[in-house]
């Protein structure tokens, strides 16, 4: 059974949370696992409007309406990632552009390149090294400037 307890939480020993509600109430939960799930917020980049239409992000790539003919990822992040595995599988062609190097920005090198050649077997391209200036939106698509 998983309780949703909305508020801002504080551990205050092992298995122990002080939550503090929107109205400033507090109650202290105790469990035997504590699953802390903050949300995500998409980065934003100069010259790229997210509309949650066309340019959408992880929230708007959960309610597209149609699965995409062609699907492009801009950052090579978990939840990114993720999306692209599960739009990829859907029949979607997905090509993920990445400022760095590597994918997966913060965890271990060998773990990312691993990772890599499985998302290629399942089907991503990889632009690593390339940096996104721009989208501009077309009638029936969207044009990149990299």
């Amino acid at each position: 059974k998983v309780d949703h307890v909305h508020g801002k939480g504080r551990i205050t020993g092992p298995g122990q949370v002080e939550v503090t509600a929107p109205d400033g109430s507090k109650q202290t939960l105790s469990a035997k696992n504590i699953v802390i799930a903050t949300g995500s917020e998409p980065s934003t980049l100069p010259g790229i409007e997210i509309d949650e239409e066309r340019v959408v992000s992880n929230t708007g790539a959960l309610s597209l309406k149609a699965i995409p003919k062609k699907l492009v990822l801009i950052g090579a992040g978990v939840i990114g990632l993720e999306m692209g595995c599960v739009w990829s599988r859907l029949g979607s062609e997905v090509t993920v552009i990445e400022y760095l190097d590597r994918i997966l920005p913060g965890t271990d090198n060998e773990i990312a390149k691993e990772a890599q050649r499985t998302f290629k077997k399942q089907g991503l391209t990889f632009k690593l090294g390339t940096k996104v200036t721009s989208v501009e939106k077309l009638k029936t698509k969207l044009k990149l400037t990299m």
